[in-house]
């Protein structure tokens, strides 16, 4: 089934392309892997020319799209060219069989962390990303910067400069949240003009009407004046529905991104993203065409750099 009809719709204005941006949070089991590779996706089913990056030292996006014998391979080795300027750029890209091409993790990650040092936030912006966004080869990179601090994180974030923050619920989750905010967003050096594109309820599973950890970080994202601009419209929630949702005067809502097996299935037992899975199947599911059309509202604050009316 064709995921044209599935696909967000809305007037948009032209997208600002030549971006890189990392998905990322400081804190593993997020889903921010699972995002990374969809929004790459996504944003190249939109017409977009994109390069995605797995910069997580487990390769688990790797492993999974069948990249193994890359991801074992000493030789691919984005030392080279990041930290010692040499070597050419096609070989560490691979294309796909999905319109997009790929750079994969592999075990010589730990050797660039080792190299990299704090003051080397911008090399790999300066000899890999920006190289490629100023030839046009791309309209966008999609980094997956892994779930720790380290130099690779740093440096993801650097390179990017624009930021898709996923939180689940749980109070670890949250804490990971405010780690992020002050070891990165309030670090960056202000010429980096660094930002923040949306901030993502990831993985919700619970009913709003539940006092669970789901229901109290979508009501502290929505009435938080920091960070409630960036929350996209399928997260959001007027102050005043809150009320109507205790008192049992309207259906509880399900916002954020849910839960969804058969996104994650679709790279654990079909090694290929969402959207292209959803391609083969006979029909679609209301929580997967929700599911999508999700992604691709990323897909336009992405194209727009940020939240609309942000």
């Amino acid at each position: 089934m064709s995921t044209d009809s599935l696909e967000f719709q809305e007037e948009k204005a032209k997208p600002i392309t030549g971006q890189a941006v990392s998905v990322n949070m400081l804190k593993g089991g997020v889903g921010k892997s699972l995002l990374a590779l969809n929004l790459a996706d996504r944003l190249s089913q939109h017409g977009h020319d994109v390069l995605f990056m797995d910069l997580d030292p487990n390769g688990h996006i790797t492993e999974s799209l069948g990249y193994h014998d890359v991801f074992e391979d000493p030789t691919h080795d984005l030392t080279n060219i990041v930290i010692h300027e040499y070597g050419e750029f096609d070989e560490y890209i691979f294309p796909t069989g999905w319109e997009w091409d790929f750079v994969p993790a592999s075990v010589k990650l730990s050797t660039l962390e080792s190299e990299l040092s704090d003051n080397s936030i911008t090399l790999l912006k300066k000899n890999f990303t920006q190289p490629l966004l100023n030839d046009g080869k791309y309209d966008y990179i999609i980094m997956d910067g892994g779930g720790e601090w380290s130099h690779i994180a740093k440096a993801a974030y650097g390179a990017a400069g624009r930021t898709i923050i996923p939180i689940p619920p749980g109070d670890m989750n949250r804490a990971g949240f405010k780690r992020t905010y002050k070891r990165v967003v309030d670090k960056m050096p202000e010429q980096m003009d660094f930002k923040i594109l949306a901030i993502v309820p990831n993985m919700i599973s619970e009913y709003l009407k539940h006092d669970k950890a789901d229901r109290r970080l979508i009501e502290s994202l929505n009435h938080s004046e920091q960070f409630s601009r960036y929350l996209p419209s399928f997260a959001r929630i007027p102050s005043e529905d809150w009320d109507a949702i205790d008192a049992g005067e309207m259906d509880p809502p399900k916002p954020g991104l849910r839960k969804n097996s058969t996104l994650e299935n679709a790279l654990e037992e079909e090694n290929m993203p969402f959207g292209r899975y959803l391609e083969k199947q006979d029909s679609v599911s209301q929580n997967d065409r929700k599911t999508l059309n999700h992604l691709d509202e990323l897909v336009r604050i992405v194209e727009q750099e940020g939240v609309a009316n942000e």
